[in-house]
């Protein structure tokens, strides 16, 4: 991860454009051209022995005779030499490059390796970065920049565009023009070989110029990587992708993987949602998505209210919005009584709401006043089929001049004039007041609901999970036992005894069919027989799979796909989706699902997962599940010796860190990472915290911190930052923290920034001093360069112990601060 490579190819001070031509029809002379239109402020510097200047600019015969150094290099030349530019830019000291050729992969040098392998073994010994091949180019509109073959310009705006696919980034950028939608950066990843998606990700995650990230992916070559970034950016903003290749056939199109390393779609889709980020399933819906976060701001509820000129129209919104699982809002009796004597007769008051054919601009302007300062509205969608009476702009302007100018809360607001000709200039109106505007009902109601599952996605990364440590008996280094029997002998399929004893150390009760077919137990009459199955996914590594029992199985049409490592709540999420697809179904006559007795069995195969990287296949078919009772009457398990190529996408929680130790007065604390379960334990442990404590820690002083907050405290990913807690029990027996430590590396993992609290009544006992030390270990593990802090003047016990381990402590007393400096 480079956010610097990043900065320098997105905000070059100076440009080289290598190949630049002046014939017509050439990348290297539509880039010159475009780069010229723009507004860039710094040295464009043509490079070619064909000619003197190109396009007016004093060209340069080779990179050798710069006059300096560029920051970023554009290659336009074809694939053949790309090698050897790449060699000589190294040499000159430029870091960044955009190679706009493709085919490397596919041509060979004499000693039979292709141009792509070789291009990047010098790129990684001269330190060069690359982005492509096959790129488009990049656009930075802020800046002036377009850096690109593009036929077209990009305004500036706060939507960043990330694309493998050169063809949907022009589509994008006219579609958008129309639309007058702006873009804070479009970045062309091409076949993404050394820049890929999870750097992008990474520095679009920390711009301040961009509130949301639409990304186009063909296929994702490295997946703890992309789930790592995605998932960080989307606690900023919301990310929206779109994916080519929901089947096999369509992913050999697109990607340039063989198709044994081809990852599942339904693996993508899991992905995706565990990321927070929205999936949209084609360009019409993503072009959609587009204006709805270009125009649309967050919302708060998934209840919709709808405004239509007749039956019509308002019956295809409410049929779109019923059919995608959305809501329409009930209006409480005072609106509707409001709004009753603003309407002819035959109208309707309540939602949706029919305005009738002949309503007025008037009419419309007077509902919407009404609506608004009811401040009880949360969505808002106003359609208007043509009318004869008055022109479609006149009732956008009604529209746009009430809702721009009302001062109280707004509810957001989108817009569908129905109609081509006869509603585009309301539409571009709208479009110039920044509400979304769409040109059919479905469009409108599919832009609603891409945000309302947005918003689930969201809910579901801040969701606190039941803890389920004190429920799951389970004997790890017995199941390990068998695991190295197993392979001892050479075998990779475990015997079915051995692997329903396996299941049985994890605490899942287990009985062979035999056992089942003698006993026909009650507990299991009527019992769901449901599939469970563990499969190793190319690119996101090993996933879990939930559906029903069935000869016939797939992934796509039978089951939910979920990455481990689940906790109750993300099982929880995962059968609610399986019931809600009809993937598993409530049957009559059998009984019940308990929900929590099968969250819990899927979070045991979870940590089977964890424990057991020789993990390669399980399957249990059938559990059967009746109400709390759940046996699994039959199991498969495969595993090798061979080290895992597909690990986990997702860092699971790093038990070999915890440790357990004695403070001075006796009292035995385990200090441990950070769990998403603990975050009642967090918020009872910042309440304790004594009011001059939290201000030192805090700077300030602050309210109690949300739910959301604090869940972003508690649910962090082990792979980028980390968070150790002291714990230990109190009188009453119960866990409480004791002390936190958490730093937070920087993505090129030069420093990592701490911050540590003790609880207030126990300073001066060794705790702090533990602490610390325990995560200047753990970082200098990471590799991390330096670590770094800083406190209040005032708080001159951290500044000592800081000192007393290491630490170059600096008093900067005109800001009113401690720095501390630990080199790693």
């Amino acid at each position: 991860m480079s956010v610097k490579t990043i900065e320098q190819l997105l905000k070059p001070h100076s440009i080289a454009v290598i190949g630049a031509s002046n014939q017509p029809n050439r990348p290297g002379n539509a880039v010159m051209r475009n780069l010229l239109q723009g507004q860039f402020d710094g040295p464009i510097m043509p490079v070619t022995p064909h000619y003197k200047s190109v396009n007016g600019v004093l060209a340069y015969r080779s990179i050798d005779e710069l006059p300096i150094v560029p920051d970023l290099a554009i290659i336009c030349t074809r694939a053949t030499r790309v090698p050897a530019i790449i060699l000589q830019l190294g040499r000159k000291g430029t870091r960044t490059a955009i190679v706009i050729a493709a085919g490397l992969d596919n041509l060979f040098t004499a000693q039979g390796t292709n141009l792509q392998e070789q291009m990047l073994a010098i790129a990684k010994e001269w330190g060069v970065r690359i982005l492509g091949p096959d790129s488009l180019g990049i656009l930075v509109p802020a800046l002036g920049l377009n850096a690109s073959y593009a036929h077209i310009n990009a305004a500036p705006g706060k939507i960043a565009v990330v694309s493998q696919s050169s063809a949907v980034c022009v589509t994008l950028l006219d579609w958008a023009r129309r639309r007058r939608i702006g873009f804070s950066q479009f970045i062309s990843l091409g076949e993404g070989v050394d820049i890929d998606f999870d750097e992008i990700l990474d520095y679009l995650g920390r711009d301040a110029q961009t509130s949301a990230i639409l990304l186009y992916i063909d296929a994702i070559y490295d997946g703890r990587a992309f789930m790592s970034a995605a998932r960080a950016a989307s606690f900023n903003k919301p990310i929206l992708v779109i994916k080519a290749g929901s089947y096999t056939e369509t992913s050999l199109l697109t990607s340039r993987l063989p198709v044994e390393k081809i990852g599942n779609d339904a693996v993508y889709d899991a992905a995706f949602r565990r990321a927070g980020m929205l999936r949209v399933e084609d360009l019409r819906e993503l072009l959609a998505a587009v204006e709805t976060l270009a125009n649309g701001k967050p919302i708060y509820s998934e209840q919709l209210v709808i405004i239509a000129n007749g039956n019509g129209p308002s019956a295809m919104a409410t049929d779109a919005l019923l059919q995608r699982g959305g809501r329409l809002a009930v209006l409480d009796e005072k609106l509707v009584e409001q709004i009753q004597p603003l309407i002819h007769s035959g109208g309707r008051a309540t939602n949706p709401i029919n305005l009738l054919g002949d309503a007025s601009p008037e009419t419309y302007q007077k509902v919407l006043q009404v609506i608004l300062q009811s401040n009880s509205v949360d969505n808002l969608l106003i359609m208007q089929a043509p009318s004869a009476l008055t022109p479609g702009e006149v009732y956008a302007d009604a529209i746009i001049n009430t809702y721009k100018h009302y001062t109280g809360r707004k509810p957001n607001i989108f817009s569908n004039w129905m109609g081509e000709d006869a509603a585009q200039n309301a539409r571009l109106r709208f479009a110039d007041a920044g509400i979304a505007s769409f040109r059919t009902p479905e469009g409108a109601v599919g832009a609603f609901m891409h945000m309302v599952q947005y918003r689930r996605n969201q809910k579901l990364l801040s969701e606190t999970p039941d803890s389920i440590s004190d429920k799951v008996p389970y004997q790890p280094q017995q199941a390990q036992h068998i695991v190295a029997q197993v392979l001892a002998e050479e075998r990779e399929l475990l015997k079915r005894d051995e692997a329903l004893q396996f299941l049985a150390d994890y605490g899942i009760n287990t009985a062979p069919y035999s056992v089942v077919d003698k006993t026909a137990a009650e507990s299991i009459q009527g019992a769901h027989p449901l599939r469970i199955e563990v499969q190793l996914d190319p690119v996101f590594g090993p996933v879990i799979l939930l559906g029903e029992a069935a000869s016939h199985w797939s992934i796509r049409s039978n089951a939910v796909v979920a990455l481990p490592p689940l906790n109750m709540a993300l099982a929880r999420y995962m059968v609610i989706q399986a019931l809600a697809e009809g993937k598993i179904r409530e049957r009559e006559g059998y009984v019940p699902l308990h929900m929590p007795s099968l969250c819990l069995l899927l979070t045991q195969i979870s940590q089977i997962v964890i424990d057991h990287p020789a993990l390669r296949r399980l399957l249990i078919n059938p559990a059967l599940v009746a109400g709390e009772t759940i046996l699994v009457a039959d199991a498969e398990i495969h595993i090798s010796a061979e080290k895992n190529p597909y690990p986990l996408a997702i860092r699971p929680y790093p038990k070999e860190l915890e440790e357990v130790f004695l403070l001075r007065n006796e009292r035995s604390v385990l200090l441990r990472p950070i769990r998403p379960e603990d975050e009642l334990n967090l918020q009872a442990f910042d309440n304790s915290q004594s009011k001059e404590d939290r201000y030192k820690r805090y700077f300030a002083e602050l309210p109690q911190f949300s739910h959301e907050q604090m869940a972003r405290l508690t649910q962090i990913d082990y792979e980028r930052e980390m968070a150790f807690v002291a714990v230990a029990n109190n009188a009453q027996g119960d866990e409480e923290i004791l002390g936190v430590v958490r730093a937070q590396r920087d993505p090129d993992n030069t420093f990592a920034e701490f911050a540590m609290a003790i609880r207030s009544d126990l300073k001066g006992i060794g705790l702090g001093s533990r602490m610390l030390q325990k995560m200047i270990d753990y970082s200098r593990a990471q590799g991390t360069q330096q670590l770094i802090g800083c406190t209040m003047l005032e708080n001159a016990g951290m500044a000592n112990l800081a000192r007393k381990l290491g630490f170059m402590v600096k008093y900067n007393r005109d800001e009113g601060l401690i720095d501390m400096t630990l080199t790693l």
